[in-house]
Formats: C-alpha cells, structure tokens, sequence
C-alpha cells in the first residue's frame, strides 16, 4: 500500500517538524483544552482550569505544584504533588493533592501515538468504563494535539494504596483467575457490540499495520534473534516461519467476530489493590479485535513458565464461562485454545520489536523485562505447536 507508507512518511515528518518547532519555541498551556509539549511548560494556571474546570477562584485556584522523578517508556510518565489555596483548598475529593500523568512528548513516543488513530484512552474512560464495572484510576483529563501529536492523560493517583505489577511481580493463581475474569467481563460485554463508540475504535489489524509503516517487522525478526537464550530451541529452529505465522495471526484475528480488546494485557500493565485485588490501566492499545489476542497475550505474560502450565487449563474454562455469563457466545474450551494457539504469535510481535526498537520507536521497556516476556510467551507457543496451529 505504497500510499499509506507515503501518508505515514509524511505523519513522521510533521511530528518531527512540530517537536522541533517546540524545542526553539515552547508553546505555554493556560487555558483548559491546551495540551503541553513537555512537563517542563506546564503551569499552575494550566493545572487550575484542567483539575477545576469552571471554578471561582476564591474557592480552589493551584498555587504551586512540584513534578516528580521522569519515567519515560512507551508513553513519559510524571508523578505531579499540587498545592491548593481558597477557601475549598481543603477539598481532596473535588482538588487532588496529587496526580499520575501519561504523555506523548517526545518525538518518538509521538509517533507511537500517532500510529495508533485516535487517543483510545479517551474513549475508555468516557464511554467504556461508565458500562462496566472494571477497576481503574479516575481520569481528570485526556487530550492531544492532532497537529503535533502532543498529548496528556491525567489520572487519580493511587499512590502507595496500589502496587503496580512488574515483569518480576508473582501473581498467586487467585489472581490469575480475576485476570481472566476482568477480561471476560470487557470481551462479553462488548461482543460485536451496537454501542455508538465501538465504531470509532480502531480495528486490531490497523493499529498493527501502523506499526508496520514505523518499521516493525525488521524490529521483530530482529528481536526474535536478539532474544535466542530465551527462546526454546525448537521454536528458534523455525525462525523463518515466525513472522510469516504473525501476519496469518493478525489476518486471522480480523476475520473473526470483534470486541473491545485492551490490546496490551501483559503483567506491567496490571496492579493489585490494597485488598489484593487485580486492576488493569494503560489503554492507549485498546482496539476492536478478536477476544483471543487478550486471553493469549495475558496468559503468556501474567506468571512464570512453570505456574502457566498448572494453571493454564483451569483458566481457560473459567474464561469461556465468564465469557458467556457476560454476553458472549458459547464457546468451548477447546474451540478457545485454537485461537489461543494462533494469537500468541501477535502477542510476541510487541515484545520482539520493544527489544530491539525501529529508529521511529521509543525505547520502551526495561530489556530485561522484554527477554522475560518473550521467553514466557515463546514457552507458551511451543507447548502448544502454535506455528502449526494454521494448517487450515
């Protein structure tokens, strides 16, 4: 599609133009709606009419506020601790103390952005979450630029109450078992579903040819290489059929009935609550997609090698139960596994490329967090033959 490749090259270039513009000249946000190009532009008047929208000023205005440590990956990441002055300065239910922000800054984490169509956080947390009961911090504000790609999400920050998931994070199979359950409750609840903003999610196939025009499948074959020490030495023997199984899994994923999929379950993206319950954020990747995709890149990721295959079994029956118990259809459990077997090759695809990154890719995990998902998730396909799981 030599049109679309010229239409993404022509993307990458303003982004690139935008920042650079920035650098030399930083716009200033004051007003709600601006988006800031760096943390470093925000200011206290910004954050008064984002976090207190319409609010007299004699009640809660920000009179100061302090930014916390970088923490800069597939989106940069800023802690920011706020004071309030007014007579309703003291009111932390309606004027946070404190919030987590989620940024598209830097060139790099820009055209990320830009590849995935449209600003799905957003569309999560406005029309999504009010229709389901899963757990997830509180948005104050989601918005981007669409001529810079600039963008921010500002969330409740659940600070020390929350212990937020690692790839070194061991889950017991409890936990697991709510894993599933959050999962079937979203893919049930939103299978081939009528609701007004379903459509304007961008379909799993999509997002994942935008990666392709940002150079992906060089990153993945490169990844694929750089990671053999974790790779079991059958799955590595077949290296070229890897990618061409990719591309089936992705068309296959398409032709299938959809839902509304997270789109990148793995365990960084989990907490557990102070009551030891599990919660699930960063939806920037959500998508409309096949149920499967989720369920196999979660499973994949979520425990070690060992604990998978214990419980692996156990967890898919619950799934398709639940799955049903929230509207979707009857599935079996070994109709379930197929699919499994195909989509866990879409779910190495986005830990092969975050080893080994394209020039138009942040860097955007720990490597050693990358070589743990790719073995867990290369042990997960050859158990299960997952390159032969598309004679068809």
């Amino acid at each position: 599609m030599p049109d679309l490749v010229s239409f993404r090259r022509e993307m990458v270039d303003q982004i690139r133009r935008h920042y650079e513009e920035e650098v030399k000249n930083p716009p200033i946000p004051r007003k709600f709606g601006d988006i800031p190009g760096s943390y470093d532009v925000i200011t206290a008047e910004w954050l008064t009419a984002t976090l207190a929208p319409g609010a007299d000023i004699k009640k809660a205005v920000v009179k100061s506020f302090t930014l916390g440590p970088k923490d800069d990956g597939s989106a940069n990441r800023r802690r920011i601790e706020i004071q309030w002055e007014g007579d309703d300065a003291n009111n932390t239910d309606k004027y946070p103390t404190s919030v987590f922000c989620k940024a598209a800054h830097s060139v790099n984490n820009r055209i990320i952005l830009s590849v995935g169509g449209t600003i799905t956080e957003t569309i999560f947390y406005n029309d999504v979450r009010p229709l389901i009961d899963i757990e997830a911090p509180t948005a104050y504000f989601a918005g981007y630029n669409p001529t810079s790609w600039a963008a921010i999400l500002i969330l409740r920050d659940m600070g020390s109450q929350t212990h937020f998931c690692t790839y070194q994070t061991t889950l017991t199979k409890t936990q697991l078992e709510e894993q599933v359950q959050i999962l079937a409750k979203l893919h049930g609840r939103f299978y081939e579903s009528k609701e007004p903003f379903f459509s304007h999610l961008i379909p799993y196939k999509q997002r994942f040819q935008n990666l392709l025009d940002v150079g992906a499948e060089q990153a993945c074959r490169n990844g694929f290489r750089a990671a053999e020490s974790e790779i079991p030495a059958r799955l590595f023997a077949r290296e070229e059929e890897v990618w061409p199984a990719t591309v089936k899994s992705v068309e296959r994923n398409a032709s299938l009935p959809q839902t509304a999929v997270h789109g990148d379950v793995h365990l960084g993206n989990w907490y557990i609550t102070p009551s030891g319950n599990m919660g699930l954020t960063d939806w920037q990747a959500m998508a409309r997609g096949h149920w499967s995709r989720d369920l196999a890149y979660m499973l994949g990721t979520a425990v070690s090698v060992e604990n998978r295959r214990a419980w692996e079994h156990d967890a898919v029956a619950l799934y398709v139960s639940e799955f049903h118990k929230a509207g979707g259809p009857k599935t079996t459990v070994d109709e379930a596994w197929l699919e499994l077997r195909r989509q866990s090759l879409g779910a190495l695809a986005y830990w092969t490329l975050t080893l080994t990154p394209s020039a138009n890719m942040p860097d955007m995990q720990p490597e050693a967090a990358s070589r743990e998902f790719i073995g867990r998730i290369c042990a997960m396909m050859d158990d299960h033959d997952a390159l032969d799981a598309f004679d068809f």
